[in-house]
């Protein structure tokens, strides 16, 4: 297959300002997803995708190309698979397979890039393929609440123990790596489709940051890597 990257970028962020250029260890965010898809050397083309100059202008100073997305496609409430497919009815002529790399998974390697596509070759049929991390805590405890009230969301698992060893583990995606043959993801418009395949990753290098809490733990996880 001759593969695409993707990196969705905007420039807007309400919880994190400017997140994506945000210094993590002195190198921008997104540096460190550009680093890790360049250092798989698996695609054709890496491609940043973005509404902000400055991001346009750092993708082309780390040698990956960069893509000034429609201004419709540039708002809050866009998807990524919106930005992916419309990047892809204009400009993946030629290309098999797509990957969609997040910019606020940092800690995502190249590894772990080359593992997923592993994956997307070996399997029986045209399948995704995505990056998971089992959950801190179990969903199957989790409370719904109203106000100060809260209301067991499933009882009799509540019946049976509180111990989390007790349940049957969940997973969920992390964020990090998405892949596709690009007709099945034009054909479906997502990722989340069967056959679904699932790249399992520890908790240390699933870290998605969204939040300014998750940013400083990015940090003090850098610091101690030095």
């Amino acid at each position: 297959m001759k593969a695409l990257c993707l990196i969705p970028a905007r420039g807007g962020s309400k919880r994190i300002p400017r997140k994506n250029l945000l210094p993590l260890a002195g190198r921008p965010l997104i540096s460190y997803t550009i680093q890790a898809a360049r250092e798989c050397a698996l695609f054709s083309r890496i491609v940043v995708s973005s509404d902000d100059s400055e991001i346009l202008a750092l993708a082309k100073q780390e040698g990956v190309d960069a893509d000034n997305r429609p201004p419709d496609l540039a708002g809050d409430r866009i998807r990524f698979v919106e930005v992916l497919e419309e990047y892809l009815l204009r400009a993946a002529a030629g290309f098999d397979a797509i990957a969609v790399l997040l910019p606020t998974c940092p800690f995502r390697t190249a590894q772990d890039i080359a593992a997923a596509y592993g994956m997307l070759l070996a399997a029986s049929q045209p399948s995704f393929v995505i990056s998971v991390s089992e959950y801190d805590f179990p969903p199957q405890f989790a409370l719904d609440l109203d106000g100060i009230h809260a209301r067991v969301r499933h009882p009799d698992i509540y019946a049976a123990s509180t111990q989390s060893q007790s349940v049957p583990k969940s997973f969920h995606p992390n964020g990090a790596i998405y892949f596709a043959p690009i007709s099945l993801f034009l054909a479906h418009r997502s990722f989340f489709r069967g056959p679904l395949l699932a790249y399992l990753m520890p908790p240390e290098r699933s870290l998605d940051i969204d939040n300014l809490y998750q940013f400083e733990i990015a940090e003090a996880l850098m610091a101690a890597r030095r």
